[in-house]
């Protein structure tokens, strides 16, 4: 993390945004394939939710916010009583949304795939990310 003495406002540097930018993408994309298997498989309505993704409206900024403040919530005299409630409260408001939204008001797109479709897409959308990310790697030396 950054060190946050500096400005209590703003992020401190690029880092702070980059990461509760992949903070919001990590814990939305599981989320959202689970909002597809739930719409698509098991209530067999037609298309790919998208109001899942809408929800990294908020959840972006809220997990900029979560990764800006960490350093000082951690620093706390009662850091041990409250570390459960940070990191449940943390990840359910980040990947609860995504699927009551998909129940609630779907928002469906992509209405001609078959069923089993949209579930099919958003797997193979998040592996090809997963592999893109480990190519990545391995041409940078770091994986």
């Amino acid at each position: 993390m950054s060190d946050h003495s500096r400005n209590t406002d703003l992020p401190d540097d690029v880092s702070d945004v980059t990461l509760g930018f992949c903070v919001a993408v990590a814990m939305i994309l599981p989320s959202y394939f689970g909002a597809t298997l739930i719409t698509d498989a098991l209530l067999g309505r037609a298309g790919l939710p998208l109001s899942p993704l809408l929800w990294l409206v908020v959840a972006v900024p809220l997990a900029i916010a979560l990764v800006h403040v960490e350093d000082r919530v951690q620093s706390r005299s009662d850091w041990n009583r409250i570390e459960w409630f940070w990191y449940t409260g943390g990840v359910g408001a980040l990947t609860l949304p995504p699927l009551l939204l998909a129940l609630l008001a779907p928002l469906p797109t992509l209405t001609g795939l078959d069923r089993g479709g949209p579930s099919m897409v958003v797997f193979v959308a998040v592996a090809l990310l997963i592999v893109g990310i480990v190519v990545r790697g391995k041409l940078r030396g770091t994986a």
